[in-house]
Parts: structure tokens; sequence; C-alpha cells
């Protein structure tokens, strides 16, 4: 055996005592909170708890696009290498759109929004957050550690000739809909937000959605899971609440405008998060909901109408000069 393969047997051992020390620390943590709770839900807790936040990993390096994608990477803020995929725009002018995945998903979530903007004449950027794709970390933080990301990749676009840096947006899903809300509230750098199913709090998604999230029955499993998910991604007593991002937007005044997508009937994320968000919010801003069910369904649901509301979006407030796509 090379020494190489030796080395990476040695990483492997290490990781997963890693692991199992994170696992006894998580039933340790579990077991206190939970009191009276039995070893058998305090197992199962756990367990699921550290899976919800080990995102299986998804990769494709075969993504067609009428103008290739570059295969590009870079550093998060605190230093994780993140991979991803930079697609010039057909007739650019600079203006750049970050397009952002939901949880447990990757890149190639994205692909097609990718080419939506690269049609219209916008500059795309894609890439995998944090534990998930080809990125490197371990873990998900359902946004918290994002945040980090997205202003490493906002960073990374600003280097590159062929981008705008006074013209970025960020289009995100879901989670990543959420660290586009938190993300701009501390950078100057965004200029126009999309989001899709996008939720307003945590918290509160947690306790309409728990089951679909962790198929596990509220009762007796929902406060010990989720706070093995909380030690697992190292989000105990952190905030995640995209919410007070935009009152605090709000507050300072930025005029950041903002469109918020949800279908009217989202299993996953209730459709009045979209509703509390845009409440929320005094800047510029749209609220779009689809007639329809499902958790990022609305672009199944009318594709032409999906494509033609989010490109003009970014048109009008990013100022892009030419297009390939007829617009509403």
């Amino acid at each position: 055996m090379r020494a190489t393969n030796f080395n990476k047997s040695f990483e492997y051992i290490d990781t997963y005592e890693r692991n199992r020390q994170r696992l006894r620390t998580a039933v340790k943590a579990i077991s206190v909170a939970g009191g009276g709770a039995t070893a058998l839900v305090t197992t199962i807790s756990a367990f699921v708890g550290y899976k919800a936040v080990r995102p299986r990993r998804r990769v494709n390096d075969k993504l067609v696009a009428p103008l290739p994608p570059e295969k590009v990477d870079f550093k998060s803020v605190d230093g994780l290498t993140l991979k991803g995929y930079f697609y010039p725009g057909f007739h650019p002018n600079g203006a750049t759109i970050i397009i952002l995945h939901g949880f447990h998903g990757a890149a190639i979530d994205v692909h097609e929004p990718a080419l939506t903007m690269q049609a219209a004449g916008f500059n795309a950027l894609i890439f995998d957050f944090r534990g998930c794709g080809a990125s490197g970390g371990h873990t998900t933080s359902v946004g918290y550690y994002e945040v980090r990301d997205l202003l490493g990749a906002i960073s990374y676009v600003k280097t590159r000739a062929d981008v705008d840096a006074t013209r970025i947006g960020v289009y995100g899903f879901s989670m990543g809909g959420a660290t586009a809300l938190m993300t701009t509230a501390i950078s100057p750098d965004i200029k126009a937000v999309i989001t899709d199913s996008a939720f307003a709090s945590l918290d509160a998604v947690l306790k309409s959605s728990f089951k679909y999230f962790y198929r596990l029955p509220r009762f007796p499993f929902k406060p010990t899971t989720v706070l093995a998910s909380r030690v697992f991604s190292r989000t105990v007593l952190r905030r995640i609440h995209p919410v007070e991002s935009l009152r605090k937007l709000s507050t300072e005044n930025r005029k950041i405008p903002i469109l918020f997508i949800h279908t009217d009937n989202d299993p996953a994320i209730p459709v009045s998060e979209a509703v509390t968000l845009y409440s929320a919010y005094t800047g510029p801003k749209e609220l779009w909901i689809v007639e329809g069910s499902g958790h990022i369904a609305a672009l199944q649901i009318d594709r032409d109408i999906y494509t033609k509301r989010i490109v003009s979006f970014f048109d009008v407030h990013l100022g892009r000069k030419t297009s390939l796509l007829p617009l509403v």
C-alpha cells in the first residue's frame, strides 16, 4: 500500500473517531436535557439529529451549458475551500447573480436557474455550501455558517475582471434564500435579492414541520433531536432568524429590492413564513405567492411565467442591457 493510502486510512480513522466522540457528547447532552427520556429515545434522537446535519454528497462535473461553465474554487471567510461553477452570460455587461441551493442540496440543483441567468445576459455563480457537494466542511448549519460561504463567494466574484462589483444579485432557494437575507444585512455588496421558499425563523419552521424534516413524531423526539442537530452543527444558542436581518435592514433604512416567492401550500416551510418576511421589511419589495403545493415548486408550476418574473426583476434592479429572453 502506498504512503498516500496509509495517510487516507489514518484520516478516515481520525474522522471516524471524532464523529464517535461527537455522538457520545451529543448523547450525554441530550440525556441531561431530557431528564426522564429513555435511553432508546436519546439514542434515536442523537443518530437522527446527526444525520440531519450531514448532507449526502452529490457532485456532477458534466454540466452542459451553451457557454460551458468554468469550474472554480474559493475560500469562505473562515477559510473553508468551496467548489462551484461560473457561467459567463451571453452579451454580458458584468451584472452577476450568485445562486444558492437549499438544505441537503448541492450546486447541481441550481444548474437550471444558472442557465436562465446566462441566457438572459447575466453572469451566474453556483457553488456547494459547506458540508455539501465537493466543498469543505462536514456539516450544514441551515444558514448560520453558510453566511460565511456567501461572503466568500461575493469576495471571489469581485476579483473577476468580467464582473461588475457594483451589480451583484443573490438568488436563493429555501435555506439558500434564508442565507441570502442574513448576508444582505451585513454585506453592502448585494444590490438585489430573490428568495424562493425561504423561512423567517428556523425555530418556527421546526415547530410546524418537525416531522417533515426529521421523519419522526414530534412526541417524544422533537426536543432531543433538535438539540442533537444543534450540537453537531455547532449552533447551540445561535439564532437563525432571517426576519431579524430584514428588521435590521429596515432600521438602517437600506433600500435593497427583494422579491419573495412561495407556493401557497408548501409542506416544508409554510407560506406564512414568506408573509412574515415581507411584512418585516420596509424597503422595496414584492411578494409573489404561487397557487400550488410542494416545496420550491413555483418553477415547476409555470416555468414560463416564473422565468420571465425573475429575469425581469434582476433586469430592473441590476440594469442588464441585453437579453435573449422576452420579458413581461
